[in-house]
């Protein structure tokens, strides 16, 4: 659960402002003011603030997100050893598949990518920062499946379960089924629920204690991929890097 008691009100506006802005890929003032419904001034004095510090970029009458964000969100990536583990045994990974291979966090309800390996050099990265619904990807999924059912239930209630294809799970029932199933057989999929012609098999990557550090899955048309092939891969791909994290930790 969030903790909202002792929120400042300036900060969260600040805050809401930058999500407008990342939201509609750029945003004039007035168009801020109308969408958060608060005041011309108020809203040209945050902008104002946020553009002083580095946080927006004004180009013409729009407001951008500034490079500093960037720089703190590769900050954010890079703050624990073990990502950096992940990273190189994905890029192996996707060699081996010649797919792409993606490593995400939970993060709010939602999973963020964080890592995105392709052989393709257009398209490399290009998920890096994206969020993604977890009843719908095969990471997510991976995820869910280890958090208790209290924790699940929250972040139903939270984001609740949009059918974004006609085969995305949008029943609490057959979620919670399937998450068994993720149980049970130790790895997620993902049959072209989050967009159409594109399916993933995750699995989940645990911290040294078992807590869920983040899921790493390998997507591709279906016709590609091969359950009988990947899973054994992408099982002994998680078990190097579960490995060397604890050898870190000592």
């Amino acid at each position: 659960m969030d903790d909202t008691s002792s929120e400042l009100q300036t900060t969260t506006t600040s805050l809401e402002i930058l999500d407008v802005i990342s939201h509609q890929n750029g945003a004039r003032q007035g168009q801020i003011a109308d969408e958060l419904e608060l005041a011309d001034s108020t809203v040209h004095a945050h902008l104002t603030t946020l553009r002083n510090h580095g946080y927006l970029v004004r180009e013409g009458n729009k407001y951008h997100l500034g490079a500093k964000l960037f720089h703190l969100g590769e900050r954010a990536r890079d703050r624990k050893p073990a990502y950096d583990v992940v990273r190189k045994q994905a890029y192996e990974l996707s060699n081996r598949f010649n797919e792409e291979v993606a490593f995400a966090i939970p993060e709010r309800g939602r999973s963020i990518i964080i890592f995105d390996e392709n052989n393709d050099p257009t398209t490399e990265g290009f998920q890096v920062g994206r969020y993604f619904y977890m009843h719908s990807s095969a990471s997510g999924k991976a995820m869910l499946a280890e958090f208790p059912r209290e924790r699940v239930e929250a972040i139903i209630d939270r984001w609740g379960l949009p059918k974004q294809t006609e085969r995305t799970t949008d029943s609490k029932a057959e979620l919670f089924e399937e998450l068994e199933r993720t149980r049970d057989r130790g790895y997620a999929i993902n049959r072209q629920e989050a967009l159409e012609g594109l399916m993933a098999i995750g699995m989940v990557v645990k911290n040294p204690d078992g807590s869920v550090l983040g899921s790493l899955d390998v997507s591709g048309p279906p016709y590609r991929l091969s359950e009988d092939e990947i899973v054994p891969q992408l099982r002994d791909i998680v078990s190097r890097i579960e490995t060397e994290i604890a050898e870190q930790y000592g």
